[in-house]
């Protein structure tokens, strides 16, 4: 496991989609403490540093999910898999380092941002306001749901041999899950009574609001079924973290670590049992 690790270690400082991904993530951080400082000196807006620093997170998956299905992916390429199982590395062990190797990337090239954010982002927009304690958890749980993320494209790149198809599927499943959380957001954001104008002098054309039942306003039963499902979507909680509604921070985070092991333990089992060609 170690020999793996060290290896795939040393492969990162020659591959160009590491640096690329860590050069996104620094790139992304200047982008918006610039953009926010502009506002700031055009409107005169009040920023939140903390809210930059929580705001990577909603994109990430994306950036995961081409570093993963790219890095991985060479390895049914070029032969590397195959080599590494002919001269007696375990399986378990290489899919296992691999998972190591992505998810340590991902929390990196946060990590990154974050410290960029930091450095530029206090001295131009001031200090942090949120408690620490509070900042700190939400940072913990984007931690955990990175984790998830990389344990759910490893899954995925290990066991399809074609790079490009596992690539595509990969961001498809991103996009799919973003949208699937926003959908789910925007059900749940239903008010139970909309107001509806109601014309009541014909001639003067006066008319006054009157409040009626929400037809897409979600039963109790159904606003529990959504609000799981964006509890269990990882793409659900960048988002609730990111936009600081509350969530529960200790459900998500069980759900991710549940995430974690379902899709880790899924693929250890197939990826023992795959052919290699």
């Amino acid at each position: 496991m170690i020999r793996l690790l060290n290896a795939g270690f040393t492969r990162l400082r020659k591959n160009k989609v590491f640096w690329t991904f860590l050069v996104f993530s620094i790139g992304l951080a200047l982008f918006m403490c610039y953009t926010q400082w502009l506002d700031v000196n055009k409107y005169g807006k009040v920023i939140e540093v903390e809210q930059l620093m929580l705001n990577y997170s909603t994109v990430i998956g994306m950036a995961s999910a081409i570093f993963t299905s790219i890095f991985l992916g060479i390895e049914y390429f070029d032969g590397t898999l195959r080599n590494k199982i002919s001269i007696g590395h375990n399986r378990a062990n290489i899919y296992l380092s691999n998972l190591v190797i992505v998810s340590l990337v991902s929390l990196m090239a946060y990590i990154i941002f974050l410290v960029v954010i930091v450095v530029l982002g206090i001295p131009l927009f001031g200090k942090i306001t949120m408690s620490l304690t509070v900042l700190f958890k939400l940072i913990g749980c984007i931690f955990i749901t990175i984790i998830t993320y990389s344990s759910i494209f490893t899954f995925i790149t290990m066991l399809i041999s074609n790079q490009t198809i596992s690539t595509i599927i990969n961001i498809v499943l991103t996009v799919v899950l973003m949208i699937g959380a926003l959908t789910c957001f925007s059900i749940l954001s239903e008010t139970e009574y909309i107001q509806k104008g109601q014309i009541t002098n014909a001639d003067t054309m006066e008319f006054k609001y009157i409040e009626e039942p929400n037809p897409f306003y979600p039963s109790e039963n159904a606003r529990k079924i959504y609000q799981f499902l964006a509890d269990v979507n990882p793409a659900g909680q960048m988002y609730q973290i990111a936009g600081r509604i509350k969530p529960n921070l200790a459900k998500i985070s069980l759900y991710s670590l549940a995430n974690i092991v379902i899709f880790t333990g899924i693929g250890l089992r197939l990826f023992k049992k795959k052919e290699l060609k």
